[in-house]
């Protein structure tokens, strides 16, 4: 009897010391796998917020090919946009043709988009 007791007492279980350990590993991995997926949403995000831009960009090239801006100039704020900040500059600009004869009434028009209020 007294050996049956010893096999039982032998056999029962899991010291403290290595359920910390388990608990030690387990984190890490909970730990690694929030730290990549952390990772993924910022990278999402910003692939969201570049081709927002990049959106609004095209958006307003194709308007004013239709329709040239006639000013210096227009900025239209993040709050009546969308949260998207776009300015339009208009330059004067002088080319010239092939005998070098300067050609008037051109202009660079210059597109700037910016998320909320970033320049």
């Amino acid at each position: 009897m007294t050996m049956s007791r010893r096999k039982l007492s032998h056999r029962s279980g899991f010291t403290l010391f290595e359920v910390l350990i388990a608990l030690a590993v387990f984190m890490m991995a909970v730990i690694g796998i929030a730290t990549a997926l952390n990772t993924a949403i910022q990278s999402a995000l910003e692939v969201r917020q570049r081709s927002m831009l990049r959106t609004e960009l095209e958006s307003q090239l194709a308007i004013r090919m239709g329709d040239p801006l006639e000013k210096e100039g227009l900025v239209l704020a993040a709050k009546d946009n969308h949260g998207i900040r776009v300015e339009e500059r208009l330059q004067p600009f002088v080319g010239k043709d092939r005998e070098g004869r300067e050609i008037q009434h051109l202009a660079t028009l210059t597109i700037t988009a910016s998320i909320g209020n970033q320049s």
